[in-house]
Parts: C-alpha cells; sequence; structure tokens
C-alpha cells in the first residue's frame, strides 16, 4: 500500500499533510483536555473550600440555637415555679377563696369529663 501512495506523487503529500492535521489536532484536544481537568480540580478544590465554610456556618448556627433553646428553657422552667411559688403565697393568704377555688375547677373538670351521661 506504502508503494501505491509513493508511486503517486501528489497523492502522498495529501496523506502526509493529512497526518500532520491529525497529529495537530490530537494535541490541541490533548491539551484541551489537560486545561479542562486543571480547570476541574481547581473548581472542585473551590467547591470543596466552600462547603467547609457551609459547614462550619451551618455548626455555629446550630450551637447558637441550642444556647438560645437552653436560655428559653432555663426562663421557662423559672417561670413555672416562680408560678408555683406565687400560687402557694396565694393559698397561704386566702385558705376560703383557694378552696372555693379548687372546688369549683373540679366541678368543671367532672363536668367536662362526664360526657354525654343523663
Amino acid at each position: 500500500m506504502k508503494e501505491k501512495i509513493r508511486s503517486v506523487g501528489g497523492e502522498s503529500e495529501t496523506v502526509e499533510a493529512l497526518k500532520d492535521t491529525v497529529t495537530k489536532a490530537r494535541t490541541a484536544v490533548a491539551g484541551s483536555v489537560g486545561v479542562a481537568k486543571e480547570k476541574l480540580a481547581q473548581v472542585g478544590g473551590e467547591f470543596g473550600s466552600q462547603a467547609g465554610r457551609a459547614g462550619s456556618y451551618a455548626k455555629q448556627r446550630a450551637d447558637h440555637a441550642r444556647e438560645n433553646l437552653v436560655l428559653g428553657y432555663d426562663r421557662a422552667r423559672k417561670d413555672v415555679d416562680q408560678l408555683g411559688s406565687d400560687i402557694g403565697v396565694f393559698v397561704r393568704d386566702n385558705p376560703g377563696r383557694s378552696v372555693l377555688i379548687a372546688a369549683g375547677c373540679g366541678f368543671l373538670l367532672g363536668y367536662v369529663l362526664r360526657g354525654d351521661r343523663r
């Protein structure tokens, strides 16, 4: 086959030019692939960095929310403790009124829970 190509002078130059073009295209594609790999690695590194920052920010926000929840719970517990203390003082100061209020609450609770019995 090579002898056939060599025997025809003009065609052999065309084949060589075609080989050169293919080699140049192959080199250009390889260079482009190398650049694409570098850019992909760079973008991957930036993405990893941003993901790390996002994770750190999320952890900070979760810690802040946890601290606020603990503070809110402590305040509510103190409020309930204070309410219990206030009720104790009221009962000591007004024993008759406290018994009537308790009887009224018991009557209403019994009426509500009794349901539809006639």
